[in-house]
């Protein structure tokens, strides 16, 4: 053993394990725990000074925590503690039990549970040296440190996997942009070849029984032959009738058949590329084939519930085999004798000397997908578990359950029928052995989070989960809202900006004509506390349905806004739902209801008519009704401190409004004014323009101050007292200096410009792991591991997210260390 190798304490020890990767990077630091793992005996033991007995068993959780997070440290070093902090303090501490399942048997019951007291240690080391600022996971991550599981990681979603003849390769098929056929070594989890061409996601992958040529099927109507060595394209079978469901190659080599969404199934020469047959029968779309081991027939299952076995030589029918719902999976047994295919309550058996269905079948549920793993067993895929099934009894003989978020996944079985290969919607592919142990799943999995809605500094935000709905607050606690089954569901929340109230849109079924309304929850007790509803329309009038109804608190959370009808925007008072006013429009729906900064006025958009409608909250008095422009989005601001508007218009101008005197104003743009800011006291206006140029004006006089040319679209831009914020659609947001004109900075990432200048805390989402920055600081101050999709940050430092590369998982992190996070 080398002196100077890092002991077993030392690799324990934070900043040995900062140094090492400050020296090696992560390469390096995984390569120093994999040494001393091996050096280190399996009985030894070493006390680390105020804090827990650590063993092998901790390095191997560390090397793991490390690997989890190890493409984000290579660029991001310093966050090696919250990355560890984050993994370690939520694996086996006692509290993490209430987020699994209660029958589940984690790491937090293993006699040597310590790596949460590390973490704690740590914690308290780095709090007493100063440490910069990070962030601390309030739940549990993903990614379990004690998985067995090989991950293949995709950029989308996975739809198909197929193992290779010889079970060394895995090909898979994914959502992914044209690279979307990928051939994996399972020896060394690399991407051994992309094959570049779909352009839409592919449904079916297969290998040549040489494992010379890979065929796949996609929903741009085509089926591809490739090269697997080469990655070549050898022929694309075009002219298909429909989406390509499912491809096989015959036993010999010699034909593809590929079944498309147009009730056919064809044959295909696998040398030539040309058409042999075409077979033609099913009523509806082919949802599978599978060729007989003698290659002499053919199956194919359709959702014309029906199974056709068909001559391969002739293409003449053989058998029908009948089904009660859609066949969407079919295998013939390794020896010939049996024909297996999925049904709506198990698995079905035909046997193939006289295409006889026998009475019974395997398992109880529908299964999407189903392989003979030998002559006697059966591998199949439901909608949360795989099993393996006797073939001759239906007896279940192995589950393994799988976190379930109600999106398609398949499942591919190893040609040695013990290990198994499972798709997700996360992109991830995870291979491992049918009987490995099963690790306990969170119960977050399979709750993934729709959408998130709360005020920027407010003391509560809202998780729209697929099955229910959380309040969280600022001090990150979760309570799940009563399940409502009149809610609109993908309408959005409205939450006052105190925290007080919550209100979202409901349907109630069953009314003719149908009662639209608002429900209004008390948010300290989750409970229902009046229904604001608009009066039934005539019987005889057609039930009309909100595509979306924004619900809008005024700044002080005293008013309630939003349309519960077409043409009409109704205000209440939210302390006890009493009816202000019903403010008409032009007709169709107004798509957004706003209070100004004072809360004296409430702004709606019509988009169908293309007007913008003020109303003064007091009288219900109309003092705004003009064009604005509405595609791609409304054209409108108001000042902070001052009761001005400006709504730009499809003409190019921008119109300008004085909300208490009621003076208005024009400033010729010559350009579409696709987004506007006001400075706070209404005195300068910049135009976004469709000529990639943002347009700084004095608004008193129009005269034209700075031109800031864009490489790309801006379409939104915020005023401060020294600086201009613009966002563009090449995801990069800009700060101008305002006397200058000079480009201060870029940021990477889209940022909404209004909370970059006036939040304390502010993040830049983008394609990679998330960026946190104080109120106008192009300086990340810290980073997060994942891409998110939404966030929403509360008071002091609480951050609720959606997860983006681990899909729509929710985050709640709270921001550590000596920052700022006071709102002035």
């Amino acid at each position: 053993m080398s002196p100077d190798s890092p002991s077993l304490a030392s690799l324990t020890d934070l900043p040995t394990l900062e140094r090492l990767l400050k020296a090696g990077g992560v390469d390096a630091l995984m390569a120093a725990l994999d040494d001393g793992l091996a050096r280190t005996p399996a009985e030894a033991r070493v006390s680390t000074a105020g804090g827990p007995i650590v063993g092998p068993r901790t390095l191997r959780f560390l090397r793991s925590a490390v690997a989890l997070d190890a493409d984000f440290l290579r660029e991001h070093p310093e966050a090696l503690f919250q990355c560890l902090y984050n993994r370690l303090r939520w694996f086996d501490a006692p509290d993490v039990a209430s987020h699994y399942p209660p029958e589940a048997r984690g790491a937090w019951t293993h006699p040597e549970a310590h790596l949460f007291q590390l973490a704690k240690l740590w914690r308290g080391q780095r709090d007493a040296a100063g440490g910069g600022p990070w962030l601390e996971s309030l739940l549990p991550l993903r990614g379990e440190l004690d998985s067995t599981d090989q991950v293949l990681p995709h950029g989308a979603i996975v739809l198909c996997a197929n193992f290779s003849p010889s079970g060394t390769m895995l090909a898979t098929g994914s959502w992914e942009d044209e690279r979307n056929v990928s051939v994996w070594d399972l020896a060394t989890g690399q991407r051994l070849r992309v094959m570049a061409g779909h352009e839409a996601e592919v449904r079916s992958v297969a290998w040549s029984p040489d494992s010379t040529r890979l065929a796949s099927g996609s929903r741009d109507h085509e089926a591809r032959i490739w090269d697997v060595r080469t990655g070549a394209l050898l022929h694309a079978l075009t002219r298909q009738e429909g989406q390509v469901t499912s491809v096989a190659f015959s036993p010999d080599g010699r034909w593809l058949a590929a079944a498309n969404l147009g009730w056919v199934v064809r044959l295909v020469d696998v040398e030539s590329g040309q058409e042999v047959r075409t077979l033609e029968g099913h009523q509806q779309s082919v949802l599978c084939v599978a060729f007989h081991p003698s290659g002499r027939w053919l199956a194919s299952g359709a959702s014309d519930n029906t199974v056709r076995v068909w001559d391969t030589e002739t293409g003449t029918v053989v058998a029908v085999l009948p089904s009660q719902m859609p066949v969407e999976s079919i295998a013939f047994s390794p020896d010939g004798r049996w024909l297996a295919m999925s049904t709506d309550n198990g698995i079905a058996r035909a046997e193939t000397r006289d295409w006889k269905l026998t009475p019974g079948s395997s398992g109880h549920v529908v299964y999407s997908s189903v392989a003979w793993l030998d002559d006697t067993r059966l591998g199949a895929l439901t909608f949360n578990r795989v099993e393996v099934l006797d073939a001759r009894t239906g007896e279940v003989l192995l589950t393994r359950p799988y976190p379930h978020n109600w999106r398609q996944r398949s499942v591919a079985f190893h040609p040695n029928g013990r290990r198994y290969a499972l798709t997700a919607s996360d992109g991830r592919v995870r291979v491992n052995d049918l009987d490995a142990e099963v690790p306990p799943t969170l119960l977050a999995e399979g709750d993934g989070v729709l959408a998130l809605w709360g005020p920027s500094e407010g003391s509560m935000a809202i998780a729209r989960r697929l099955q229910s709905s959380l309040a969280i607050d600022a001090q990150g606690h979760a309570r799940a809202f009563p399940n409502d089954p009149a809610e609109a569901g993908h309408h959005p929340w409205g939450v006052s900006p105190g925290g007080e109230r919550a209100a979202y849109s409901i349907r109630r079924s069953g009314e003719s004509p149908l009662h639209a309304g608002v429900q209004v929850m008390d948010l300290r007790t989750l409970a229902p506390e009046r229904v604001l509803a608009a009066p039934p329309g005539p019987p005889e009038g057609p039930d009309v349905l909100l595509s979306e109804q924004p619900i809008a608190f005024s700044p002080d959370g005293q008013l309630l806004a939003g349309p519960v009808e077409p043409d009409t925007v109704r205000l209440w008072r939210a302390t006890d739902g009493a009816l202000l006013h019903a403010f008409h429009g032009p007709g169709g729906t107004a798509d957004v209801v706003a209070f100004t900064p004072d809360g004296a006025h409430l702004v709606t958009c019509y988009p169908e008519d293309s007007r913008l409608q003020v109303h003064d909250v007091m009288s219900g008095e109309r003092i705004v009704d003009t064009e604005a422009l509405m595609d791609p989005q409304p054209s409108w601001a108001t000042a902070e401190r001052a009761p001005r508007l400006a709504v730009g218009q499809a003409s190019g101008a921008v119109e300008l409004f004085d909300l208490t005197g009621g003076s208005s104003s024009v400033i010729e743009t010559s350009e579409e004014p696709v987004g506007l800011g006001l400075s706070a006291d209404g005195t300068l206006l910049a135009v976004c323009g469709m000529d990639r140029v943002v347009r700084l004006y004095d608004a008193r006089t129009g005269v034209l101050l700075h031109a800031w040319p864009h490489p790309a679209l801006a379409f939104a831009v915020a005023l401060g007292e020294s600086v201009a914020i613009t966002q563009a659609n090449d995801q990069i947001t800009r700060f101008f200096d305002l006397e200058t004109g000079a480009l201060r900075g870029e940021v990477e990432g889209a940022v909404a410009p209004e909370e970059a200048l006036r939040r304390p805390l502010w993040e830049a989402l983008g394609d990679g792991p998330v960026a946190f920055h104080q109120r106008r600081d192009i300086t990340p101050l810290v980073h997060f591991h994942d891409a998110m999709e939404e966030v929403v940050i509360l008071r002091d430092g609480l951050v609720v997210a959606r997860g983006r590369t681990e899909k729509d998982f929710l985050y709640v992190l709270k921001l550590r260390g000596q920052v700022n996070t006071s709102s002035r």
